[in-house]
């Protein structure tokens, strides 16, 4: 990649250039396809994913395991969108709700973030008193220079009418990512300059305990509020995993969860048959006494 091809992006500003200075750098160094890895915004049409086979989606090791009530990684670092280095722990005055994302995903990352722009200012709860949220880039090629463009954005989207404390955007080395995202039981898997990876939020306790995953883009002010409450006292709120699970089939290539109609239709005529034959069955029985 050489100075004249990215002149050619006239949309880019500079912390982007600089950011694809680097990957070019790391490129080098982890022979990994990082060109053009960037903070993009949503309406960047060059962001394109990598198509995966059906060998590759198996051998994939992608998805939740949930470890409700297990502590998360407190002694983790990260840096904030103004550079500040900042143990994970020192966060948790009041709860926190997680969001791993990366600043560069085309399309649910950004679904996601703009969903809790939308629904954040609503919220009853008190930000920063009552609760905290937390977006932490698992790409340990997003710079805080990038965080706080992303910052810029979901609060312009808020009318800039939320505190500035309310709603952090965390970037980190692979190490301190992998140690977090690891003790949430967040698994994915890096394709070129894209991910593989799973949608939720999580809501951590004050003494650092999960207590909560909410799952897939659109996350609801009720369930939201319900997260941040069960975290602030404590508790371990019952799971929809294995709902989202069953009744959605995780798409690897368009990195979101699908609704399986055919899975849920087949349940639906079973569990009908077998109501049925069992109605058959002991109504025929009650005929058989009366007689």
């Amino acid at each position: 990649m050489d100075n004249t091809s990215m002149d050619g992006h006239s949309t880019m500003d500079n912390a982007s250039m600089e950011h694809k200075n680097m990957n070019h750098e790391a490129m080098e160094h982890e022979n990994m396809d990082h060109e053009g890895h960037e903070g993009m915004d949503m309406e960047d049409e060059g962001h394109v994913h990598q198509e995966i086979t059906e060998e590759e989606k198996k051998e994939l090791n992608v998805g939740i395991t949930e470890k409700l009530g297990q502590q998360a990684a407190l002694d983790a670092v990260f840096k904030d969108s103004e550079g500040n280095e900042i143990r994970f722990g020192d966060l948790l005055e009041q709860p926190v709700l997680v969001a791993p994302v990366y600043y560069s995903c085309p399309n649910v990352c950004n679904f996601l973030q703009s969903r809790l722009a939308q629904i954040l200012p609503d919220i009853k709860l008190e930000p920063i008193e009552d609760y905290k949220m937390i977006s932490i880039s698992f790409d340990e090629y997003d710079t805080p220079e990038i965080a706080a463009n992303k910052k810029k954005n979901y609060f312009k989207a808020m009318d800039n009418n939320y505190p500035k404390d309310g709603w952090l955007f965390l970037s980190g080395d692979k190490e301190n990512i992998d140690l977090f995202m690891d003790s949430i039981g967040f698994r994915f898997d890096r394709r070129g300059k894209d991910f593989v990876h799973a949608v939720t939020t999580v809501a951590i306790s004050p003494e650092g305990k999960i207590a909560r995953y909410l799952y897939g883009t659109d996350v609801l002010p009720f369930e939201f509020t319900l997260a941040a409450t069960e975290a602030a006292e404590g508790k371990v709120g019952l799971s929809v995993q294995k709902l989202v699970r069953f009744c959605f089939s995780y798409d690897p290539q368009g990195q979101t969860y699908v609704f399986n109609i055919l899975r849920v239709t087949a349940v639906a005529v079973i569990g009908f048959i077998i109501i049925f034959v069992a109605f058959l069955y002991f109504g025929g029985k009650k005929s058989k006494r009366r007689k």
